[in-house]
């Protein structure tokens, strides 16, 4: 085990290497995690993978003071269960101030050089109907529940790749100005009883949007819910909801829902 000592400002301690970490949450608990991978992203905080063999990190988390890694220890052990007790280690988690500091020095190292046009993270997995729908819901939304504040243009994508989480929002930097990347949504969403869900998670993801852009804040911090509230949305701490799923073996979904009359006005207008 490593030596930690500990100040009035907290525990310090030298960078860990993966497998130090490993080794010591397999030691407090962690006992099904096979792998500890810390990765320097700019907007994921973790992950668990195959089957929660893998915990994947931000790498701000390799000199974590054990009281925080513990949390971890809490997440690997509930997997994506929805307890009191792993909602609590999620929001420990989220709220290590080291980590927005670390994001944020990852957003600014890969920012997008000055007039480059950044499309977004990933390709979009949707059908043209399937965009287009997105498209008009963005709009709608905006106008509806942001007052129009959000810019009328934001790459927006569907994600066949997200396990567990529903969507997110990309942080950036473009021409020296804060900057939506993309807003991506899981592309299960689009399936049939996933409706309530759809519409919450977008604009809980555009609520993340509006936080970047006017308070420079990733996360989900009292800004973030201070936009929650203001847009109608339920200002949980994340978008890990039960929904209905693909069936196994499926990448695609084809199902476009109907728009409410509302919003189909609007995106004619």
């Amino acid at each position: 085990m490593w030596l930690e000592t500990r100040t009035l400002e907290g525990f310090h301690s030298i960078v860990r290497t993966e497998n130090e970490i490993l080794v010591w949450l397999r030691a407090n608990g962690a006992k099904r995690l096979e792998r500890v991978r810390l990765r320097d992203n700019r907007s994921t905080i973790w992950s668990l993978t195959r089957g929660g063999t893998v915990l994947n990190l931000h790498n701000a988390f390799g000199d974590a003071p054990p009281p925080l890694l513990r949390q971890f220890v809490v997440i690997a052990r509930s997997g994506h269960c929805h307890s009191s007790a792993f909602a609590t280690a999620a929001a420990e988690v989220r709220s290590w101030p080291p980590l927005e500091r670390a994001l944020r020095s990852a957003r600014l190292r890969r920012a997008p050089r000055k007039g480059r046009v950044v499309r977004g993270d990933g390709p979009c997995c949707g059908s043209p109907e399937q965009r287009v729908y997105l498209q008009k819901l963005y709009r709608y939304l905006n106008v509806t529940r942001f007052d129009g504040l959000l810019p009328s243009r934001v790459y927006l994508r569907f994600s066949n790749r997200m396990r567990s989480r529903l969507g997110q929002m990309v942080p950036g930097v473009r021409n020296g100005q804060l900057a939506v990347i993309e807003i991506a949504l899981n592309v299960d969403l689009m399936l049939s009883g996933n409706g309530r869900m759809r519409l919450d998670t977008m604009v809980h993801e555009m609520a993340h949007a509006a936080d970047y852009l006017f308070n420079g804040n990733v996360g989900h911090g009292q800004s973030w819910k201070d936009w929650a509230e203001y847009s109608g949305c339920d200002a949980a701490a994340c978008t890990h909801g039960r929904i209905g799923r693909r069936r196994r073996g499926l990448t695609t979904v084809d199902r476009v829902p109907s728009l409410p009359k509302a919003a189909r006005e609007l995106a004619a207008a």
